[in-house]
């Protein structure tokens, strides 16, 4: 099966791959059809993108010498044959994919070796779930297991501002980054080699608050830590994407997941007594303050009220109409918007980064993490990468990467 046969099961164009992994699209088009070989590297690269086993990718006779007669393109891991997904998405993911495996790259690199506490911890975690429960006990009972074990919830706090320390700490890949053309709203997938896989999760930054990104990080988290074989999930915005009962299954699973480590009744409960506060009869301020201390967004504070049965259904629809934005930015920081925010820094604290985050190899705009960016240049700093190297890494052509970063440039080349 030719390489251009397994992209457009895809539903990917030869233009997107070629973005993608940085060559000219003329080349590209000679690999996809087989008029060229494909060099390994790249072969490397774009099946790490795909998600599917680089043999795949290699021309049929090499193929058949490996045993492997039958190429297999639907195992890709997003499956993207739906009508759910546009072509922005099927882009924006693509490039999502490929960040992921750069920066797995990257710490690999800087680190030496792959940290696998996340391994230990999925594995201690899901020996005691009971996958005769219900999708939604096993999601609940995964998630206090999980916070027993990361200190998620401990000292009647949310775990908001510690969730994503305690992650990374794991090994767990976590890229938070605005895609404004696309419905995405977040996703889970694994990179690496096949011996050295670790979970990556990826979180739509595009008009969305801190406390709704709060609950989609621990909502990919689930898929990951229940769906590792399925290859990946991809979340919309869309409530009507999925067509089947064992894709509603799995969701329900990974929302209780989610709901459970970020507001379990215990927490939501001492939330309240702290605020002298009671679920039925919470008042505009103090739903605000239920959101902002437990940290994550309104409409699942109510859910986890309604869930316990702490409220019933007319006061699930009052709450649910209460509009606290103007409450929330007075006592929370995390609900301003950037731009809000950048004010109150000031422009010089985010000036440094302004213009150098943005990948040029892709085809829709992908802004890079400050973190990773600044990750990168360190280790071009401390010569663990090379210049070309660091380029390729943050998805820009050379040139580029000495236009934006002289200073830098000029310190490892002296």
């Amino acid at each position: 099966m030719s390489l251009l046969k397994v992209i457009e099961q895809a539903g990917l164009g030869t233009k997107a791959c070629a973005d993608v992994l940085g060559v000219d699209h003329g080349l590209f088009e000679e690999w996809a059809n087989g008029q060229r070989e494909m060099p390994p590297s790249y072969i490397s690269i774009l099946a790490a993108t795909l998600g599917v086993r680089a043999d795949v990718l290699t021309p049929g006779a090499v193929a058949s010498a490996k045993g492997l007669t039958k190429a297999e393109p639907g195992a890709i891991w997003f499956k993207f044959k739906g009508t759910e997904f546009t072509e922005a998405d099927r882009e924006s993911i693509l490039a999502i994919r490929r960040l992921g495996h750069n920066a797995n790259e990257l710490e690999q690199a800087v680190l030496g070796r792959p940290n696998r506490a996340w391994d230990v911890l999925f594995q201690d975690v899901m020996r005691q779930v009971d996958f005769q429960a219900s999708p939604s006990d096993q999601g609940r009972l995964a998630a206090r297991l999980f916070c027993e074990r990361n200190q998620f919830g401990h000292g009647g706090r949310g775990s908001g501002e510690i969730l994503r320390d305690r992650l990374r700490s794991k090994g767990i890949l976590l890229i938070e980054s605005p895609l404004p053309q696309s419905e995405v709203e977040g996703c889970s997938f694994y990179v690496g080699d096949s011996s050295a896989q670790r979970p990556c999760l990826f979180v739509n930054t595009y008009i969305t608050t801190w406390f709704r990104r709060n609950v989609i990080i621990m909502h990919e988290l689930g898929h990951a830590l229940f769906d590792q074989t399925s290859g990946g999930q991809v979340d919309t915005l869309s409530d009507d994407r999925y067509t089947t009962d064992e894709q509603t299954l799995v969701e329900m699973r990974a929302e209780a997941f989610a709901r459970e480590t970020l507001l379990p009744k215990k927490l939501l409960l001492t939330l309240c007594n702290h605020n002298g506060l009671q679920p039925t009869a919470l008042t505009k301020i103090g739903l605000a303050a239920l959101v902002a201390q437990s940290g994550v967004e309104k409409k699942t504070v109510i859910q986890v009220m309604h869930d316990h049965e702490l409220i019933d259904d007319a006061l699930f629809q009052t709450y649910f109409s209460f509009e606290i934005a103007d409450e929330l930015r007075s006592i929370s920081d995390h609900a301003l918007s950037t731009r809000e925010y950048i004010t109150k820094i000031g422009e010089k604290a985010a000036l440094p980064w302004k213009g150098k985050r943005l990948a040029s190899s892709t085809m829709r705009n992908l802004l890079l993490p400050v973190p990773y960016v600044k990750a990168v240049l360190e280790a071009v700093k401390t010569y663990t990468i090379s210049i070309s190297r660091a380029a390729e890494l943050l998805m820009i052509d050379e040139g580029m990467f000495y236009s934006r970063f002289p200073e830098l440039v000029a310190e490892v080349t002296e």
